[in-house]
């Protein structure tokens, strides 16, 4: 039987991330020299691929959009592959933190004053 993978072979069955605070704007970065993988962890190709992928920052959902999976399952690998080690999760800024529209839409005006 030849064909599409189905979501739930990729992630084993399981259907929610193993955190929780994996949101779709995290970023995915593979670590250069991760730890040793334990003898009964078997990396799919999926996995590989994230951390093909992943050589630079990319949000969860640029991954999900590169492989061309639902975001579901781009964050249970994510998540699979964070719990090892073998890759570093930066989370979203949280929104207190982020500039006021305003003020950004005042540089835009000055930038483009510049021409």
């Amino acid at each position: 039987m030849s064909g599409p993978v189905r979501p739930y072979v990729i992630t084993g069955g399981r259907s929610r991330p193993t955190r929780s605070d994996l949101a779709i704007e995290s970023l995915v970065s593979a670590l250069p020299d991760p730890p040793e993988l334990p003898e009964h962890v078997l990396l799919n190709r999926e996995h590989r691929r994230i951390l093909g992928l992943c050589h630079s920052l990319l949000s969860v959902a640029e991954v999900a959009a590169h492989l061309g999976l639902p975001l579901g399952v781009v964050k249970v690998l994510v998540g699979d592959l964070w719990d090892l080690g073998a890759v570093q999760v930066l989370p979203p800024v949280p929104q207190a933190e982020r500039l006021p529209t305003t003020l950004l839409e005042e540089v835009l005006v000055g930038l483009r004053q510049l021409r």
